[in-house]
């Protein structure tokens, strides 16, 4: 029950409330009139008794008060005061002199106090009434009688007031008694009726949370002492039901058919992600093959004509590798998978050291590559991010601009600027004096896999996706590209990413601990592990220039073998992933369980895979390797690798 619901009163006591209070309002006025009624009537009553008690004994006092016999003046005010209410009751004569004077038993006599009723009325003399014979002449008035009354007296009679009060008293707790008892039976009344008026509202209550509760099956209608309005609301409550009823059942229906096209849609990329990666691993593996062997052949004595078909057939390579690895990042972005690395790096370094790779070939096609720094550039640019996703988008930019500028110059500016908490701003442009784009068409340059000039006799080569990846990639880290162009003249392209600076007291994890051993016989043993016939003589020949003695194993299950068999031990393994019978992966946690056997420390391991979908160096990792070289391996970055555990 909410907060809100429980903050109201239920509809049972407000229609009480409504019966009843109108009730209690008739209740309290006909009452105050009825007792008021009652004790005026009371009063009135009391008024007029004690007013006829003295009119009553006025005419019977006549005689004992003319007489003077006051024994039968006592008596007669006695009888009187026994049968009646009055306290006392007073005769006086003409003069006021008090000629009788009786009192209740346990009442005050006059003068106690003011609380008393008087009641007033003369004593008169009634003259005699003679015939008219003529012996009863004489009584005529000519000789001297008079035919009005004479006063002679007054009575008086007090009642008590207390009297009154009593009976007011009385008068008012039997009002009360009749009242309640009345207004009581008026509430059990209301609530009679008031439940056969709430229980079709209950009932109307608990339909509604049933189909709350998603419950909808329709209730049967009883006419039988229902309302006309509460049948027309459960007739709509049964029509609603029934349509929501409709919808669910559609509902159902849209979700399982969601939940099979999930389940299609995942299967579709779980399959694009196996061939993606079986496809970067079946190319980059007979790529490495050809620019490992290009790069062995390169350190052996050669004619210019030779170095010139060797270097055609490597930047042939190159640019084979470029196209794999742009389809794949798009493939991954635009599946959602592609994970942006957080690492320390010059910003500055990176961006002098990318734009120091073109400048040959800038030169070679008689290009000016400039590069300019501007702005606020702190002491220590070393920012945290991605590194070599900016590599790619400059490259990508500088790619672009080469192939579109036969003359002329090729600008790279770049700017930092600070931001608040610790962060920077990097505004980075690549301007160029090439053809530049029709503005009809730029609109379409960050598209993928389009292209300026299409047909059999476009001027350009490419697959059109390297704006359009480029664009991705700096949306991807944060950040917002445009274009500025004049047909005929160049154009420039503008980026800006956010980097948060990094802190001068972070340093890089510790390696794994590995072991040292001294090389033998002057020489350090490395064991490749690669299933691959020509992979395996690249990589071997790589080590031997690095002045390695090498093994070779064809899969990890005789990698694991030789490992033990081995009494000398290896100084370094370089441990495909994907291979028969036992891939790198299992291969290095069994040689990991037999080194912590034999209380040894662990030999560098380092994957060598052709594999480069997101997540597979932390899976070599997670698995107990040390080091991760994606394929083709270049000669350099081999060196690099192995000579943070051991002198190469």
């Amino acid at each position: 029950m909410s907060k809100a619901s429980r903050n109201h009163a239920p509809l049972a006591r407000k229609l009480l409330v409504l019966g009843a209070l109108p009730a209690v309002v008739m209740f309290i006025v006909l009452m105050g009139f009825f007792t008021s009624a009652r004790l005026e009537d009371a009063r009135q009553n009391l008024t007029n008794t004690g007013q006829m008690l003295a009119d009553s004994l006025a005419p019977a006092l006549e005689y004992p008060v003319v007489s003077g016999n006051r024994a039968a003046l006592e008596k007669l005010l006695s009888q009187s005061l026994k049968h009646s209410d009055a306290d006392w009751v007073k005769v006086t004569d003409v003069l006021g002199e008090q000629v009788g004077l009786v009192t209740a038993p346990g009442a005050s006599g006059p003068g106690a106090g003011k609380h008393f009723l008087t009641f007033k009325s003369e004593i008169l003399q009634q003259p005699l009434q003679i015939g008219s014979n003529e012996a009863n002449e004489w009584f005529e008035l000519e000789y001297g009688f008079d035919t009005g009354a004479l006063r002679v007296g007054t009575v008086e009679v007090a009642v008590s007031t207390r009297s009154l009060e009593a009976k007011r008293q009385d008068i008012l707790w039997t009002s009360i008694a009749v009242g309640v008892a009345l207004l009581l039976f008026t509430i059990l009344l209301i609530r009679h009726f008031l439940g056969s008026i709430l229980a079709p509202i209950h009932g109307l209550s608990a339909r509604i949370g049933r189909l709350i509760d998603r419950d909808y099956r329709q209730s049967p209608i009883s006419d039988h002492k229902n309302s006309r309005e509460i049948i027309n609301l459960e007739e709509q409550l049964n029509t609603l039901s029934q349509h929501l009823d409709s919808l669910e059942t559609g509902r159902d229906q849209v979700l399982a058919a969601s939940e099979a096209a999930r389940e299609k849609a995942e299967m579709a990329s779980h399959a694009k992600s196996e061939f993606l990666a079986t496809m970067s691993h079946e190319l980059r593996t007979p790529l490495n093959g050809v620019l490992g062997m290009v790069d062995l052949v390169q350190e052996e004595p050669l004619t210019p004509r030779q170095r010139d078909y060797l270097q055609t057939a490597r930047q042939s390579t190159e640019d084979l590798l470029t196209v794999i690895s742009d389809i794949l990042d798009y493939a991954r972005m635009d599946s959602g998978s592609l994970e942006l690395d957080n690492r320390e790096f010059d910003l500055r370094e990176l961006i002098t050291n990318c734009s120091a790779s073109y400048r040959h070939t800038a030169e070679q096609q008689a290009l000016v590559l400039n590069l300019t720094f501007y702005g606020e550039w702190p002491d220590r640019p070393v920012v945290i991010g991605d590194a070599a996703r900016l590599r790619q988008i400059l490259a990508g930019l500088l790619d672009n601009a080469i192939k579109f500028t036969g003359e002329g110059f090729i600008n790279i500016q770049a700017g930092c600027f600070p931001l608040e908490d610790n962060c920077i701003l990097l505004n980075c442009s690549v301007s160029d004096s090439g053809t530049g784009i029709p503005n009809d068409r730029l609109h379409d340059i960050f598209n993928s896999f389009e292209q300026l000039e299409t047909g059999s006799t476009r001027g350009y080569g490419g697959t059109g996706m390297g704006l359009a990846l480029v664009q991705r990639l700096v949306e991807l880290m944060g950040g917002h590209i445009q274009v500025e162009t004049d047909f005929g003249k160049g154009s420039s392209f503008r980026f800006e990413l956010p980097f948060e600076l990094a802190s001068p007291g972070e340093t890089a994890p510790a390696s794994p601990p590995v072991r040292s051993r001294e090389p033998v016989e002057g020489s350090n043993h490395a064991l490749v592990v690669e299933d691959n016939a020509v992979n395996q003589r690249v990589a071997s020949a790589m080590l031997s220039r690095l002045g390695f003695q090498t093994d070779t194993a064809e899969n990890g299950k005789q990698a694991v073998a030789m490992v033990k068999g081995n009494h000398r031990g290896y100084d370094v393994i370089l441990m495909d992933c994907q291979m028969p019978v036992m891939d790198g992966y299992e291969a290095t946690r069994h040689i990991r369980e037999w080194e912590q056997s034999n209380g040894q420390l662990g030999t560098p391991i380092i994957a060598l895979t052709a594999d480069v979908l997101p997540g597979t160096e932390a899976t070599c990792l997670e698995n107990g390797m040390n080091g991760y070289l994606a394929k083709p391996v270049r000669k350099e970055k081999l060196r690099e690798v192995l000579s943070r555990w051991l002198p190469v």
